[in-house]
């Protein structure tokens, strides 16, 4: 009963697509308003977090692993991507990045959650 229940709640979250606060809640919650004044302390933290696999925004998503840049090619080119768009200071780009890894994340990646 309990394997049917755990399968159960799998093909449901298959079903609705998750948003950046389920994969990563906290880069969530810094990406969605304004970004920091560039080169201020909290810009220079988030560009090394962003710049470290394990705690960028795709390594949040794979639990502070940077397991991904060997795993998944779409993943590493996504994080790069977050750090260079961050460091461009493009708000716009970033969230065509969120686009891309929340329907890249849904399609290949719902059961690491």
């Amino acid at each position: 009963m309990v394997q049917k229940q755990i399968a159960f709640e799998k093909t449901q979250r298959r079903r609705k697509a998750l948003t950046l606060s389920d994969i990563s809640p906290m880069w969530n919650e810094r990406l969605k308003g304004q970004l920091p004044f560039p080169l201020s302390y909290t810009w220079w933290r988030w560009y090394f977090e962003l710049k470290c696999a394990s705690k960028c925004v795709v390594g949040e998503a794979y639990n502070f692993s940077s397991s991904y840049i060997y795993k998944c090619t779409e993943c590493d080119d996504i994080g790069w991507r977050f750090m260079l768009y961050f460091t461009l200071h493009s708000y716009s780009k970033l969230e065509e990045n969120k686009q891309r890894f929340l329907i890249h994340w849904n399609e290949k990646h719902t059961e690491n959650l």
